[in-house]
């Protein structure tokens, strides 16, 4: 069966629901039953057995009587757990809101309960309609994500081979070099990695995307106010360049004020304007079409120091300044815990597209979606909902710092790591992937990929063993009796060469996103 896709498109009054997906699934003819003691605020649905292992996406419409708007979140509680959020939506008085989730679970349940609760304090006076929830092995999730990405990430392309006389060659011999990908996968890296020539040759070796953990960050590069030192970001830029690496950059200003320069803190008014003007003008005039993005204001629907003293129109301030200094570079925002869960009420993923419309309304040249990504249990049903969401604002969006939480044994993060990379790929929105595990001083944040070897722990194994999955590096066959030779390449750079008889030719080309088959000629 085909997992479908609706989504709610931002700043859309639905004065009408849609029909449940899949029918309704699991809760076909089942009917809401209202909460003890709070009727107009809470409804659940009783489920009979829930396989382990399963995805199970959930999926409802829902608005209000009452209040203008209110914050809903679907739950889960079973025999032996409670899944405190496996989707949110905010819903408002006279139009249907689309909430999209699901869960997964460890271990088998043959009685659970499925709530839809309002979390506000006010009285909203919930509605709901159109109730979904349907069950999809992990065969058929992966089938799904398999397909998703041949559609997405690859293109058909025919070798036509002849000779000088334009005359078809049957039999010549055609191997496939992949020079280089077009989907930036990357992670972050650290000042450790300057003149270490086997973090470099480990690196160089998997990865086309790179972000700096904490270099460019205002309280590494101006420690002490006025004194400006750039040195180690420039040597770090130094080797994703002569690499070819696609380096992304990370950050202007970080709203969080444990990460704020201790002189800045300590600055109000005309002086903290100042102070960030000069970041600005030195930051970003330094590199100056050096870093393809620019983190401007990082996680600043959990912290607002700069709104706090600034005023309320701070960050439209900041992303304006950023883009006059460097237009051509993409602009993000960056937040943690949209995609990851929907526990955290900060950054739930209608806050989010809140916030980013309002952004544009005030005239911000927001380019991209920044998704930092640190995750601990994976809930892909949930994560796929998210993205659908996102999707509707028409942005690449990039998960930027993907890592698996330290509490888990390195092989679990592996495994956790692979759901992760794998769902972000197989969604067509989402045009990059950055992972949170810069080695440095033999340690990572949460989640290293090598020991201090540099050989792969396995997580390391885990991202090896998806890059030569999504690879068409090798191919190798014969041209057909019509001089042809077709196969599916992932979006990069090739080289081809063809062999018949006592002569060679090779050539290159670029397999790029576009809708029909890719022709590529060849003359012996």
């Amino acid at each position: 069966m085909p997992l479908l896709v609706f989504v709610l498109c931002a700043e859309q009054c639905k004065i009408q629901p849609e029909p449940p997906l899949y029918n309704g699934g699991m809760l076909k003819d089942q009917h809401a039953i209202p909460g003890t003691g709070d009727r107009r605020n809470s409804l659940s649905f009783s489920l009979k057995k829930i396989d382990a292992a399963t995805k199970y996406c959930f999926s409802i419409w829902i608005r209000t009587k009452d209040a203008e708007s209110a914050m809903i979140t679907a739950s889960l509680v079973t025999q032996d757990t409670r899944l405190k959020c496996i989707g949110t939506v905010t819903a408002y008085k006279g139009c249907w809101s689309f909430l999209k989730g699901g869960f997964v679970l460890s271990s088998p349940s043959n009685a659970s309960t499925l709530y839809i609760k309002n979390l506000d304090s006010r009285d909203a006076g919930i509605e709901i309609t159109s109730a979904s929830l349907q069950p999809f092995t992990p065969q058929q999730w992966r089938l799904n994500q398999d397909t998703k990405i041949n559609q997405a990430r690859k293109l058909a392309v025919t070798v036509h081979v002849s000779d000088r006389e334009g005359r078809q060659v049957q039999g010549a011999a055609i191997r496939v070099e992949q020079l280089s990908k077009d989907f930036p996968f990357g992670s972050a890296i650290a000042e450790s990695i300057i003149a270490n020539p086997p973090y470099q040759k480990w690196f160089v070796e998997r990865f086309n995307a790179a972000v700096f953990e904490n270099e460019l960050k205002w309280n590494a590069t101006e420690f002490t106010q006025g004194q400006v030192n750039y040195t180690l970001p420039d040597q770090m830029l130094e080797f994703v360049q002569a690499n070819q690496i696609t380096a992304r950059g990370h950050n202007i200003f970080w709203e969080n004020p444990q990460y704020i320069p201790e002189w800045a803190q300590n600055l109000t008014g005309s002086g903290l304007e100042s102070a960030v003007t000069s970041r600005i003008q030195s930051l970003m005039h330094k590199y100056r079409g050096d870093f393809v993005h620019w983190d401007v204001n990082n996680e600043m629907l959990h912290f607002d120091f700069y709104e706090d003293r600034l005023g309320p129109n701070a960050t439209l301030r900041l992303f304006k300044a950023a883009h006059q200094s460097d237009p051509l570079a993409t602009l993000f925002m960056n937040e943690f815990n949209v995609v990851e869960t929907c526990r955290d009420t900060e950054s739930t993923v209608d806050a989010y597209v809140l916030r980013m419309r309002g952004l544009q309304r005030g005239g911000v040249r927001v380019g991209g979606i920044g998704l930092q990504g640190h995750f601990d249990v994976p809930n892909p049903p949930l994560m796929r909902g998210v993205l659908d969401k996102l999707a509707t604002l028409g942005l690449p969006i990039w998960l930027t710092e993907v890592d698996i939480s330290n509490e888990f044994t390195k092989e679990t993060q592996a495994v956790y790591l692979e759901e992760v990379v794998r769902e972000g790929f197989s969604h067509p929105a989402v045009n990059g992937i950055v992972l949170w595990s810069a080695f440095r001083r033999g340690r990572c944040y949460q989640m290293c990929l090598t020991d201090g070897n540099f050989s792969n722990l396995a997580t390391g194994e885990a991202v090896d063993k998806l890059m030569k999955e999504w690879s068409s590096d090798g191919l190798e066959g014969r041209s057909d009796e019509h001089g042809c030779y077709s196969f599916f390449a992932f979006l990069g750079e090739y080289k081809v060469t063809a062999q018949y008889g006592d002569k060679t030719v090779d050539s290159t080309f670029c397999v790029s996103q576009a809708r029909e088959t890719k022709h590529f000629n060849i003359q012996l």
